[in-house]
């Protein structure tokens, strides 16, 4: 007789009942939302939006947020500038460490709202920072950006940059040999 693994419950991102109250709680913020096909190579089966923000003091942005199928960690893409210390390779915001605590980052049981709240402070932040070149906010430093980054499912080996949006491409100037990045807090 085999032994069965127990039966869990699918993923929040793997219903339509999650699905349009994560749709529905961004609308209640006055962005516009546009459910889009996620990139087929690393969200199979996951669920994408796409909407608009205008961040205080900054220009108009794109905002494209991912899940992964079963994926609570969202990749979150913005359009426009992508220098920043706290991107990680493949253009994604890093606003968070991936190993962080359930309070230091955004999870399921806080609010889409609350998640438009990171997006929005962590732009803010990035600007600050080209300009001042001083990061306001907490970081996480550590000694391998991209060991931790490929163990978070965030890069996978061997894999080129894609674009931001469909059909957008930003330049992004690469890390000089020997400069290591922060992830974000």
């Amino acid at each position: 007789m085999t032994h069965r693994p127990a039966w869990r419950s699918p993923a929040w991102t793997d219903t339509s009942v999650g699905r349009v109250l994560f749709v529905h709680g961004l609308r209640t913020c006055a962005v516009t939302v546009h459910v889009v096909q996620p990139d087929r190579r690393r969200h199979r089966g996951g669920f994408a939006v796409k909407i608009r923000i205008a961040p205080p003091g900054l220009a108009s942005r794109r905002v494209r947020i991912s899940f992964a199928r079963g994926g609570e960690d969202p990749l979150v893409h913005v359009d426009g500038l992508t220098e920043s210390q706290h991107r990680y390779p493949c253009g994604a915001l890093c606003m968070w460490y991936p190993y962080d605590p359930p309070e230091l980052r955004w999870t399921r049981a806080d609010s889409a709202r609350t998640l438009l709240g990171h997006i929005v402070a962590h732009l803010v932040r990035e600007e600050w920072w080209r300009r001042t070149g001083e990061w306001v906010g907490a970081e996480a430093p550590h000694e391998s950006p991209a060991g931790a980054r490929m163990a978070a499912g965030i890069v996978h080996e061997g894999e080129g940059r894609e674009p931001i949006l469909q059909g957008e491409e930003t330049a992004r100037a690469p890390p000089e040999n020997g400069a290591t990045e922060n992830m974000a807090a």
